[in-house]
């Protein structure tokens, strides 16, 4: 637990330097690292040895993605990058028939996930980061809720746990931590909009305590969901590379969910504004 909390406290306020201190573009370079190396991981997880031009291609989308939508006029162009991903593995899959080792379908699935899906929907906080004004702070939000959530779930289970939540997924996850997790979410997003509002921004409290159980339940349906990847493959951690917490994948998954349900509800229902404005 300690080196889970020393992780923590080093790389949350570098997220934060990063978030609010760097040009956006700065943070989608980083925001691209951070696809590159998740990519990395589920390839490895599920492909193993595919050649290594697979992996490369992968990731180079993966790492463009992010810095592209930190500038305005991004999802041509990131539409523009799945096509050519697409291209260049099903141009693979055919060569790969030229020899011994065969590029199936199951195998451009899973790097279409790891280099387009995935990428696209982290992305989607750079989008939110272009908005005038709001765009940082809203930009935040989904880190908020899915690292209160992960929390409060992580510490009622220890102190409260005792009925598992997915013993099949993830045998340690339990119903208490699971409302726990809400709860945390819920309130501590309050907390975020109360300290927006009293910096001057526009709160709109009802919105965003609702979208902090909703976000909190996603969060958790995200962790839910790369549990099942790793149950599949027989695996305990996508990686290393976070003490305590394991791989990228491992501390950013709920995150995948969470960061296009956040521009879909804050487009819908603005819950941080200007005052007198959207």
């Amino acid at each position: 637990m300690k080196t889970r909390i020393l992780t923590s406290a080093v790389g949350i306020p570098i997220l934060l330097g990063l978030m609010f201190l760097a040009p956006l573009w700065g943070f989608g370079i980083a925001m691209g690292f951070v696809c590159a190396l998740a990519t990395y991981e589920l390839l490895h997880m599920a492909l193993g040895k595919t050649p290594r031009r697979i992996y490369f291609c992968a990731m180079m989308c993966s790492f463009i993605m992010p810095l592209i939508c930190s500038f305005e006029g991004n999802m041509a162009w990131c539409v523009g990058i799945i096509l050519l991903l697409f291209f260049v593995l099903s141009i693979e899959q055919m060569i790969s028939y030229t020899g011994e080792w065969r590029i199936t379908l199951g195998m451009i699935a899973v790097a279409m996930l790891a280099g387009g899906l995935i990428p696209l929907m982290l992305s989607t906080l750079l989008r939110i980061g272009q908005i005038p004004e709001v765009g940082r702070v809203r930009m935040i939000l989904p880190f908020v809720i899915a690292f209160s959530s992960d929390a409060g779930a992580y510490f009622t289970g220890i102190k409260l746990g005792k009925r598992k939540l997915a013993p099949h997924i993830s045998p340690k996850k339990t119903v208490e931590g699971s409302i726990g997790g809400l709860v945390s979410g819920v309130v501590f997003s309050l907390v975020y909009g109360l300290i927006l509002r009293a910096s001057g921004f526009g709160v709109n409290l009802l919105s965003l305590v609702c979208f902090g159980l909703f976000g909190s339940f996603v969060a958790q349906l995200g962790d839910l969901t790369f549990s099942a990847f790793k149950r599949q493959y027989d695996t305990k951690d996508y990686g290393n590379i976070l003490p305590g917490h394991g791989g990228i994948l491992d501390r950013f998954d709920s995150m995948i969910y969470l960061a296009p349900l956040t521009e879909v509800w804050l487009f819908a229902m603005p819950a941080i504004y200007t005052l007198g404005g959207k």
